[in-house]
């Protein structure tokens, strides 16, 4: 990682991203989505762009990679377009959410919000599944020696749909993100599955804008 950040900041975000984006994309082999950076804002104008490797650890365990574009449309609210590919119980997927972050992080106060996720599945069968989740969500920074860490909590629960049905579906999330620089992030996070969805491991890095 050292590595991936001093060639960023030699060369720009660009060179960064054709290195290390692309080949882990056309490696990956499953898809689905965490929370990873939902719950960080991102001011009004601003952007930031991430990549998530993840590891499927349930139904079909597999490696993945999804790339998110967030963008700050207003004072409280994000809007992210997420897109995942790969073959195993989820391949390709694209979607997004709408975030709003009610209550921010200042001062002792963490900051509570809830995402509202829309994601359409191909899955392995060739059949499509589209999902549709509320993630409310609670983070707090803390300032360290060795820079900050955000510990966040997200509870996805919702509804999947497919072939004329649907299903309900939730998971707990578990992660932090770790700031390295104004710039960048590291996330890591754990999905422990609760009803009709998939435990997994990912990681990955945020650009901000």
């Amino acid at each position: 990682m050292a590595d991936i950040f001093k060639k960023t900041q030699n060369h720009g975000f660009v060179r960064a991203t054709l290195t290390f984006v692309a080949p882990i994309i056309l490696l990956a082999t499953t898809a689905q989505a965490g929370v990873f950076s939902t719950p960080r804002f991102v001011a009004p104008g601003e952007f930031a762009v991430g990549l998530e490797p993840e590891l499927i650890l349930t139904n079909g365990a597999g490696f993945g990679a999804n790339v998110r574009y967030t963008h700050g449309i207003a004072d409280l609210s994000n809007a992210t377009f997420i897109v995942g590919t790969g073959s195993g119980p989820r391949k390709f997927r694209v979607g997004g959410n709408l975030t709003f972050d009610f209550f921010p992080d200042v001062d002792k106060q963490p900051g509570i919000g809830v995402a509202f996720q829309a994601l359409y599945y191909r899955l392995k069968d060739d059949k499509g599944q589209l999902e549709l989740t509320p993630i409310p969500y609670i983070h707090k920074a803390f300032v360290t020696t060795g820079g900050e860490i955000e510990p966040f909590i997200g509870l996805p629960f919702g509804w999947a749909f497919s072939d004329g049905s649907y299903k309900t579906i939730a998971y707990l999330s578990l992660g932090s993100t770790f700031k390295s620089s104004e710039k960048f992030r590291y996330i890591i996070e754990l999905g422990v599955a609760i009803n009709n969805y998939d435990s997994y491991v990912s990681g990955g890095i945020v650009y901000y804008h």
